[in-house]
């Protein structure tokens, strides 16, 4: 098929208005659009694509050869028939369906591409070649093994979540209300093919660029201009996929699908969420940067500066081992394997508690949320509404309130929580025809329906609908709400309605008290949160004394704090955005204004909803929750979406957020410890260098394998997936950066100190043997230390930690003083310079026991030595002020 441009489908449309009707045509009925003008479809109707990109002026015949060489007939179906089986076949075999190229989540084999070929992967591969090819040991090369190990469970990790992740996909997937052989049928939105008629109504996402038939509708196009007035579409008239119903419904037929649809033409600029600002990943990204603009700088410098001539032959080997040694210390990959893993078990284990979670940074944002924003109805409510009361002002002559609410009900056509209460109440039996209508929208917070010999009524907030009459009913509506009932209006005029305003005097003719079902556990689950230190705020649409009670009823801190947003100006919003709990009559646009004021009063903000009222404010938030059980573009814009639609489950998602992150800042101690001491100990090792002095760096590959593997590797891996429900506090990188830094400023100074004793020990740089010596007592101490880090990182102890530190540590000592000197005589198995190659003499001992025993000391002393100068100089400042 020629590629499919909205001038190209005008002009098929137009020629099949004008063309004489085929036999086929014939047998589907009249197939023209009445519109009240010309359609005007242009490439580029909302000015986004560059001139330079708008497809040429075409027109597309009637009979259209696919892509696939088999030749498909366009016509306009008949908007209550739809299109034919057979129609759908050959659109199908011609591939005329809506598939696009872009999928849900990675594949399989990108997930194994980007799990492999990582910078730090590449790297440590090419130092190992290096290393192969200057005949270092086998154990000088085991870095790659361990990475390689890496690169498996981190690839496991996340093969495991994606599937997951597909699993629940599939379950919260959009799908379409197709007319095919006059019936109406729900179908997937991969389903869909060209000139398909859909059924669109109040909150569903628009998946297919289309043209509307019959009705008409108020969409929102937010998703793809950012502005959020609401355009009504009447037939005739261009609707955009990625665009959603916010009122009304209609017929629309599909225009272009798949890669032909408009938001497929556009460049980054419409996308269905928006990635939350991870403090981790930017964290991650950081360390990566640095690390990798030092590290070959500071490994060429090592081997420039190393003893002999750079080319010379007797000492390549020797001095890439070292060098190698210094860069292979420098890099914290298995932090970043960590993380992935973290995340990826974080993400299973929500997904195991019917939680489909859409960006996998977004449980660390979840995770450090002081305010937690939630619409009432799906939340605090089941969702379940009961009429519980009536009371009529006036009768209609003819028209008893059961028929009149029956016959709203039937001309709006809308289906909602109120019209299903409503329906339930009075019933659907009765149907009169209408004049004209105006759809419920938040923003109006009514709807109202023209009768032909009735005049107009109007259903909905009290102070919407009544306006300047509505001090005739006020003490009744407040005196209803206080006993927490939602409130409504039936209000009667005699003039018609005028686009989407009442006109003439509006007098009520009856209020229903509608009451909302407090969920069971909604209580318990606010509880959890005002324990966890976050500010729960309710934010609605309905009366604000209304939400009030049935905030105060389910155990919100301050619920009697609440205010009316209606007829507020922006500026008048933000300043009451951090002064009160409950916020009433709010519209989708004062929603997102009051999200975006509390960000900027810097709060972490969550929002939870479920309508297309809560979709600017769910996009605004630094995470966003959407009920499965609502629409689909709140699904569609959201983070995370809670498939059991069950506010209970909140609390799950936030502790389980809590435990990756704390965890991988904790073992993110032990990784960085490494890192740091490797790097400051290769600078000092370059200054000696340049002062003149001997400038070999210590450190063989070898000598980090037990602090890789005992230390680091298995103890971050259980330590990872602990439970741990601590709020999480300060940046990321700093925190961690603060706490691995007085480790390393140790092993610092140990090794300086041995540098200082190294020649009074009888250990020389000049010698094998002086070398082997110092690197064997610089890596012991450095070994030593790093369990110590572990130790802090493992309290408080429990018998799982307990058992973790103690084996890891006995194996150690194993490693260190025995392992050698029984696979001395093992050549195949020479894995001794680990650690030492031959017997430390007494006094070499001796330092190495002065330094292991004063090590944590030190480390306490630089961890607090911040705090406590911080005391000393606020104590010193109090006594110069008393004094003054």
């Amino acid at each position: 098929m020629a590629k499919n441009s909205q001038n190209e489908l005008l002009a098929l449309l137009e020629e099949a208005n004008q063309a004489e009707p085929t036999k086929k045509e014939k047998h589907k009925g009249p197939k023209t659009i009445q519109v009240e003008e010309p359609l005007q479809m242009t490439g580029d109707p909302l000015g986004l694509i560059q001139p330079k990109n708008q497809p040429k002026e075409a027109k597309l015949p009637s009979r259209v050869k696919s892509k696939n060489d088999i030749v498909i007939e366009r016509y306009n179906p008949e908007v209550h028939v739809g299109l034919t089986t057979d129609d759908v076949e050959q659109r199908q075999l011609a591939g005329l369906v809506n598939l696009s190229a872009k999928g849900s989540t990675k594949t399989i084999g990108s997930i194994i591409f980007s799990n492999v070929f990582t910078f730090f992967n590449m790297l440590i591969l090419a130092i190992v070649v290096l290393l192969v090819w200057s005949g270092a040991s086998i154990a000088q090369t085991t870095s790659l093994v361990i990475a390689a190990i890496n690169t498996v469970i981190g690839i496991l990790q996340e093969v495991n979540a994606k599937k997951m992740i597909d699993k629940l996909s599939l379950l919260s997937a959009p799908t379409a209300l197709v007319v095919r052989d006059a019936l109406e049928q729900e179908i997937s939105i991969e389903d869909v093919v060209i000139d398909e008629i859909l059924k669109l109504t109040s909150g569903k996402q628009i998946i297919v660029d289309a043209v509307v038939r019959e009705g008409s509708v108020e969409v929102n196009e937010s998703l793809l201009t950012g502005e959020s007035d609401p355009i009504i579409k009447k037939a005739g008239d261009t609707l955009y996929s990625g665009s959603y119903v916010i009122s009304g419904s209609c017929y629309a037929q599909a225009t272009a699908i798949g890669n032909d649809i408009y938001i497929e033409k556009l460049t980054n600029q419409a996308k269905k969420y928006k990635k939350p600002k991870s403090d981790i990943f930017k964290s991650l990204k950081y360390i990566i940067t640095t690390v990798g603009i030092i590290i070959i700088p500071i490994g060429v410098t090592l081997y420039w500066l190393a003893p002999g001539e750079w080319d010379d032959i007797a000492f390549i080997g020797p001095n890439i081992v070292k060098s190698a040694g210094a860069m292979l210390g420098m890099i914290p990959s298995g932090l970043f394997l960590l993380t992935s893993v973290a995340l990826a078990v974080g993400v299973v284990r929500l997904g195991q508690n019917n939680t489909l979670v859409q960006e996998l940074y977004c449980i660390e944002m979840l995770a450090r949320i002081d305010t937690l924003c939630l619409d009432k109805t799906g939340t605090i409510t089941d969702g379940t509404m009961t009429v519980k009361s009536v009371i009529e002002y006036e009768q209609v002559p003819g028209l008893p309130l059961k028929q009149l609410v029956s016959a709203m009900l039937n001309a709006q056509n809308d289906t909602n929580l109120t019209s299903e209460a409503l329906s339930e109440r009075f019933g659907l039996q009765k149907r009169i025809r209408h004049k004209a209508l105006i759809p419920f929208s938040s923003a109006r917070k009514f709807s109202a329906v023209e009768f032909d010999k009735f005049g107009t009524f109007a259903l909905g907030a009290p102070e919407f609908v009544l306006r300047d009459s509505y001090h005739l009913i006020s003490r009744e509506v407040e005196k209803q709400a206080q006993e927490g009932y939602r409130v409504l209006v039936i209000a009667h005029s005699d003039q018609p309605i005028q686009g989407k305003e009442l006109q003439g005097k509006i007098t009520p003719v009856a209020l229903i008290m509608i009451e909302d079902t407090i969920r069971a556990d909604a209580p318990d689950t606010i509880q959890y949160f005002k324990d966890n230190g976050v500010n729960v705020v309710v934010i609605s649409g309905d009366n604000p004394l209304t939400v009030s009670r049935i905030s105060q009823r389910a155990g919100i801190n301050n619920a009697d704090q609440y205010i009316s947003l209606d007829g507020m100006s922006d500026k008048e919003v933000v300043r009451v955005a951090n002064k009160y709990t409950v916020f009433g009559r709010v519209s989708p646009h004062q929603k997102r204004l009051l999200i975006e004021s509390m960000k900027n009063n810097g709060h972490v903000v969550a929002m939870t909803g479920d309508g297309v009222n809560d979709i600017l404010a769910l996009k605004e938030a630094d995470t966003s929750v959407a009920m499965a059980s609502g629409s689909e573009a709140a699904r569609n814009v959201s983070h995370l979406v809670l498939m059991d639609s069950n506010f209970a489950s909140m609390p799950k998602v936030v502790s389980e957020g809590r435990r990756v992150i704390n965890n991988i800042a904790k073992v993110s101690k032990l990784y960085l410890t490494k890192t740091i001491f490797t790097i400051l100990l290769s600078i000092t090792i370059i200054i000696r260098g340049l002062m003149g002095f001997d400038a070999i760096y210590p450190l063989k590959p070898s000598h980090l394998l037990i602090m890789e593997f005992l230390v680091i590797a298995i103890p971050s891996f259980v330590l990872a997936l602990e439970y741990n429900n601590k709020r999480i506090t300060g940046k990321f990188l700093s925190k961690i950066i603060k706490d691995s830094l007085p480790g390393a400023l140790v092993v610092l100074f140990n090794a300086l100190i041995i540098y200082a004793l190294a020649g009074d020990l009888g250990l020389f740089l000049h010698t094998v043997e002086g070398e082997q010596g110092i690197a064997s007592l610089i890596g012991i101490s450095a070994t030593a230390v790093a369990f110590m880090v572990l130790f802090t990182v493992s309290r408080p102890m429990n018998t799982k930690r307990a058992v973790m530190f103690f084996g890891t540590l006995t194996i150690a000592i194993f490693a260190i003083f025995l392992l050698p000197e029984l696979l001395e005589y093992t050549p195949i198995l020479q894995i001794q310079n680990v650690t030492r190659s031959t017997p430390f003499e007494l006094p070499q001992i001796l330092l190495l026991i002065v330094l292991i025993y004063s090590s944590y000391p030190m480390m306490f002393i630089l961890t607090n030595l911040l705090k406590w100068l911080k005391a000393v100089a606020r104590k010193t400042v109090n006594v110069i002020s008393d004094m003054k």
